[in-house]
């Protein structure tokens, strides 16, 4: 009895049930796809881990080994596997035709242990068994096809690289041992390692890694050697990477953006359910009357709840078929807007994992949104049934505490989604403030309406009146169309101030050029150089390596990975403290840091006078580690233990690309210690860039020099493809936001049926009828364009204050035409979804009645 009463109601009520699982499904799509794009992009890298490492486990570090370090290396590792050991670092390359940054790997005749490199000519991989690697032996190198484009060197060519005279061998057309980290500033080439020595590129303070790549014979031992390495190594500096964690550092970057996609998702799907809650709502508002009879025949309330609740898991559940079909669509869209981020090429399917999300979601999810007007049953009367008036039936809301099973969820997927606790309550938080913002600017402009009873013109005055009278309706039009507008303006308005940021116009501050690697003998020439030719660098800063020991004498010891969910906070707290770092010293802060706790630098280092020297640290990275003013640090300089006190927190402007460091120490200091220079100089046009790059290299061949404009270009080139990902959630958030509104419409068209002919009964005409229905929802979806616009405004200033550093600039165009499209599409929505019933005949409702 129970399952035909389900099956007779679905079938009697299949409008409303196609419209709740469309609803639902294309909230569901955006997240879902996501979803299966994280874990094929998950499996891809698992599948290819070990060739992005190029190993099963690698050392690395910013220097050479001591000796008791290679020998403890070779203890734990030689016994029973292979070894590659290669350097990578940045230099100038430079031949007739240009000069450019590259990441040089020196490779030996083992490398790569696992993965090849496919070469132009030959189409043949480059793999470790492979018996003869022309570079090896030879004064040649392998460049990435960026040269060939950038420079125009074909294979053949020769060029400079520090000492070495060098010709193209061949030009790699696939690398896949190229992970996101290395994707950065500079092309890569590939060198014999035998060729250091007399290239003069490593010095002294030359900034480098040296990787000791290792393939085990049997690699279900990796952890374990994992394990005895960060035993016998002391220093965090050394990084021990397992073909597992490196996949998982390779991607951080994709990891942060699908994070962030996920949270727009969790947007669509907040207003997906909006739309589905809506409609359940309308349909119980037609099932008072009969709920009240089955009541009134004895129907206990439980049982009475029990039978829709079930009808609305069943809905949820058919919502999968749906969400899976049109996920299938949108994911290698996705995957297309996202694929030159990657390494290897994504094939993603619906996973398992991913339907059963949809599947969870679906089911919990309709539950959950429809929970507080399935609880309003209990509270029927039989009274109902002797409602005079046919529409004055509704399903009101008193019990807040029913909306919580919502919010629970809603935080929980936020969580999810930005691995992070902190982040996804930062986001429930502000959206939340921004859904109160948008309810109470929707209350004001339906009080402001109810002012149109004063109006002549009746079809403005019962169009406007109609809305106020209509609160719930109005406001979830509303809330969704502000939502979905401000979702659509915000990326396209942070563009606009990051371009503005990086443009190297007249008034720029921004750098034509960097250098650094500079030494220390070399300070003085490098200085007469520039002075020479005219250039007034933007000031010489020393870096110093060194290492933390400890903090307010505790140990700054390496941070133990521990498995499971881990957020994206201790992945980066992870990065940092398992890391040597570069330091500086400077009298005062630049003009791109501002002091944000603390005091400025008291001068020189007096020993007589201070019991530490002063120290200034970045305020995030202090954030990150946990550092604050007051806290006494411990440094390993060169071998030398140095301490001093955090006297300041200041707040660096990284767009700037000036010479900046995380940690700064009080000048007197560290003047002595070993180190190297970096300087930035100022705005030159293009052909005087070129020409001082190769004066530059060919007179200081080991300073590397990097092209900040053309850094910039790459960087919004790869920013304008994430946000093509990210609109690509806005604009589906925004027509989540028009199907709530078509929704709404023809369930509000349909309840007003009686109305509406009634209209036509005292002489108004279906031209009148119509312009009254248009006119009604032209005027909330204008209204909520402009705010959701607005609103975008305060989003962006407060995403440019906060993490780009107050890169804000106002771009009203983009706003003023999103608010027009929102108003014009939403006019047209309104027309179709109420177009059969304005046709339609008043006899009809008429008939009905008899």
């Amino acid at each position: 009895m129970f399952l035909m009463w389900i099956r007779r109601e679905l079938l009697r009520s299949w409008k409303f049930g196609l419209f709740f699982i469309f609803n639902l499904s294309l909230g569901l799509t955006g997240y879902i796809s996501l979803e299966a794009f994280k874990v094929s992009l998950e499996d891809t890298l698992n599948q290819n881990s070990k060739a992005i490492l190029s190993a099963d486990l690698a050392v690395s570090i910013r220097r050479e080994l001591t000796e008791n370090e290679k020998t403890a290396l070779q203890r734990v590792m030689a016994k029973d596997s292979e070894m590659s050991e290669t350097y990578e670092f940045f230099a100038m390359l430079s031949s007739s035709k240009g000069s450019r940054l590259v990441m040089v790997r020196a490779i030996d005749e083992n490398y790569p242990l696992y993965g090849s490199l496919t070469l132009s000519s030959s189409k043949v991989g480059i793999q470790q068994k492979t018996p003869k690697k022309e570079i090896i032996g030879s004064n040649s190198a392998w460049i990435y096809p960026e040269l060939e484009a950038q420079l125009g060197l074909r294979k053949g060519d020769s060029f400079q690289l520090g000492q070495l005279q060098l010709k193209v061998s061949d030009i790699v057309a696939k690398d896949e041992t190229q992970t996101f980290r290395a994707a950065s500033i500079a092309p890569r080439i590939f060198i014999d390692r035998s060729l250091l020595a007399q290239s003069g590129l490593i010095q002294f303070g030359s900034t480098y890694s040296v990787n000791y790549f290792f393939k085990l014979k049997n690699d279900q031992l990796t952890e374990d050697r994992k394990t005895e390495l960060l035993k016998v190594f002391k220093d965090p500096a050394i990084q021990v990477e397992t073909a597992k964690t490196a996949s998982e550092e390779s991607s951080h970057q994709l990891a942060y953006l699908s994070d962030y996609l996920g949270l727009v998702a969790i947007i669509a799907l907040f207003m997906s359910a909006l739309g589905a809650a809506y409609l359940f709502r309308l349909f119980m508002t037609e099932r008072v009357r009969e709920v009240a009879i089955l009541r009134s025949l004895g129907l206990q309330a439980m049982r009475a709840v029990s039978l829709y609740a079930a009808q609305v898991i069943i809905l949820g559940f058919l919502s999968l078929i749906p969400t899976v079909m049109v996920s299938s669509l949108l994911l290698p869209l996705l995957s297309e807007l996202l694929s030159s981020l990657t390494p290897f090429d994504l094939h993603p399917v619906m996973s398992l994992k991913a339907v059963f999300m949809a599947l969870i979601l679906g089911v919990i999810g309709s539950f959950v949104i429809c929970l507080p007007f399935l609880l309003k049953i209990q509270d029927l009367k039989p009274a109902r049934l002797f409602a005079e008036e046919k529409f004055s039936t509704s399903i009101d809301i008193h019990r807040p505490w029913v909306f919580l099973p919502g919010l629970i969820l809603f935080w929980l997927l936020a969580v999810a989604e930005s691995s992070s606790f902190k982040v996804g309550s930062l986001f429930v938080g502000a959206f939340f403030g921004v859904l109160l913002i948008l309810y109470a600017v929707g209350m004001a402009l339906l009080v402001v309406l109810k002012s149109a009873r004063k109006r002549k013109n009746w079809i403005f005055k019962y169009s406007w009146l109609g809305l106020s009278r209509r609160r719930s309706s109005s406001l979830a039009i509303f809330i969704a169309l502000g939502l979905g507008s401000l979702l659509i303006n915000v990326l396209p308005q942070l563009k606009v101030g990051l371009q503005n940021e990086f443009k190297t116009d007249a008034v720029s501050k921004v750098p034509s050029l960097f250098l650094f690697d500079i030494q220390d003998e070399q300070l003085a020439p490098v200085q007469d150089f520039l002075q020479q030719e005219k250039f007034e660098s933007i000031g010489f800063s020393p870096m110093i390596r060194a290492r933390i020991l400890k903090i307010n004498d505790q140990p700054y010891e390496r941070k133990s990975e521990e498995r499971g969910f881990k957020t994206r906070e201790e992945e980066m707290e992870a990065r940092f403290r398992n890391r040597g770092i570069n330091i500086s010293y400077r009298e005062k802060i630049s003009a791109s840091e501002k002091i944000v706790e603390g005091r400025n630098f008291s001068g020189n280092y007096d020993a007589s006078k201070q019991k530490y020297p002063e120290i200034s640290i970045e305020a995030k990275y202090a954030g990150r580690l946990r550092m604050k003013v007051g806290d006494i640090l411990q440094f390993d300089v060169q071998g030398v233990q140095i301490e001093g006190q955090v006297i300041n927190l200041r707040k660096v402007k990284w767009t700037s690309f000036q010479p900046n460091f995380f940690i700064l120490v009080q000048n007197g200091v560290l003047n002595e210690a070993p180190k190297t220079f970096i300087t930035a100089l100022p705005k030159m046009n293009e052909a005087k860039k070129e020409e001082l790059q190769l004066q530059l290299a060919k007179k200081f061949p080991n300073i590397s020099i990097v092209d900040v404009q053309r850094t910039v270009n790459e960087v919004l080139k790869i920013s304008d493809q994430m946000s093509w990902s990210l609109e690509l959630m806005a604009a589906l958030a925004l027509f989540t936001g028009y199907v709530v509104l078509y929704s709404i419409v023809s369930g509000q068209v349909n309840l007003r049926r009686w109305e509406l002919n009634m209209l036509k009964v005292v002489g108004a005409k279906f031209s009148a009828i119509s312009n009254y229905l248009v006119i009604e929802f032209v005027t909330l979806s204008f209204c909520a364009g402009l705010i959701g616009a607005s609103l975008s405004m305060v989003v962006s200033y407060v995403i440019s204050y906060f993490i780009f550093e107050g890169s804000f600039i106002f771009n009203w165009i983009w706003p003023i035409l999103t608010a027009l499209g929102v108003c014009l599409l939403s006019g047209l929505i309104a027309f179709f979804a109420s177009r059969r019933v304005v046709r339609e005949s008043p006899l009809v409702i008429l008939q009905e009645e008899r």
